[in-house]
């Protein structure tokens, strides 16, 4: 909990965050309703309490908000805006989407209403670009929901100072998706486990099938154990910790995605229920910053060249 923020005006804020998503059916509307609500302030005065609350919202509703944006911006040390975009890197991977003057990667909603956008070099630097020139160059949404989309294209911008590196922005951006999956993968697990009650087989609750309730159970632990990373993440800086809190929510979700619609069966395929666009959202937001698949590997490969595992939580 942070030591910054009352935890009674942290629930309310959290109320009123998963409200206005919502009620909001477009990113614009959501980005507005959430900076009314005080998402800037809250970022800035506590950035990982205030990113774990609003993703964590961002998770229960599946809005299309554009606020990784302004985590990211926030973490190089720029101040959030709504007219500021930040470009992410490609599916993945972490490294900075630019290569000179080439950038390939992905932009949120926030790019459509954005007047500047800040893109990260491999070679260190950040630059200032027109927005305008990116939304150009966009092609069709890789998200149905349009969360993210594709972005390659070549840039020309101004390099600027900022007080936080690529790594920063990194372990900021995994913190806060860990804790939009972990929510993803509860609302995903609560769909299948109000459907189990209510369905009827054999003259049966399909609840009291040992099948289901292995499936139920067995996603129960991967959301629990991903959400206790997660929240060890948000109250220290450490980008292990960060990836480990990354890694575990994606391996929730995909967990929750395959068990929830195993249980939900036929009409978890259909486009009258709900599920397909949790699914989906989840599928894409596990690429961003490193996946479930890539991220144990790049852990491992750190923990090697340092040579030791240090001890993250005390137990």
């Amino acid at each position: 909990m942070s030591d910054l923020i009352d935890a009674d005006d942290l629930a309310m804020l959290a109320a009123g965050f998963t409200s206005v998503m919502q009620a909001s059916p477009s990113a614009g509307e959501a980005d507005d309703a959430l900076y009314e609500l005080g998402w800037g302030e809250l970022l800035q005065a506590d950035p990982r309490q205030g990113a774990a609350t609003a993703f964590a919202a961002l998770g229960i509703t599946n809005a299309a908000a554009g606020i990784l944006d302004d985590v990211l911006a926030v973490a190089l040390g720029a101040e959030p805006s709504l007219d500021l975009a930040v470009v992410v890197p490609a599916p993945h991977v972490r490294i900075a989407p630019a290569d000179g003057t080439l950038v390939a990667g992905l932009v949120t909603p926030r790019i459509d209403r954005a007047t500047t956008a800040l893109v990260a070099g491999i070679d260190g630097t950040v630059r200032r670009v027109d927005a305008a020139g990116l939304r150009s160059a966009l092609p069709d949404a890789l998200d149905p929901g349009q969360a993210y989309r594709p972005l390659r294209t070549e840039i020309a911008g101004e390099s600027i100072d900022t007080t936080g590196g690529w790594d920063d922005a990194v372990g900021a951006g995994r913190h806060a998706l860990a804790h939009q999956l972990v929510a993803s993968a509860r609302w995903m697990l609560d769909e299948a486990r109000e459907h189990a009650l209510g369905r009827e087989q054999f003259g049966r609750s399909v609840a009291s099938f040992q099948a289901v309730r292995h499936k139920l159970a067995e996603t129960i632990v991967d959301i629990e154990g991903a959400a206790s990373v997660a929240s060890a993440a948000t109250g220290q800086v450490d980008p292990l910790l960060d990836a480990l809190a990354k890694s575990l929510a994606g391996k929730a979700a995909h967990t929750a995605a395959k068990h929830a619609q195993q249980i939900l069966a036929g009409i978890g395929f259909t486009d009258e229920h709900r599920f397909h666009l949790w699914l989906k959202r989840a599928l894409v937001i596990d690429t961003v910053f490193g996946s479930a698949s890539s991220l144990p590997g790049e852990i491992g490969r750190d923990l090697l060249d340092a040579g030791t595992a240090p001890k993250l939580i005390d137990l």
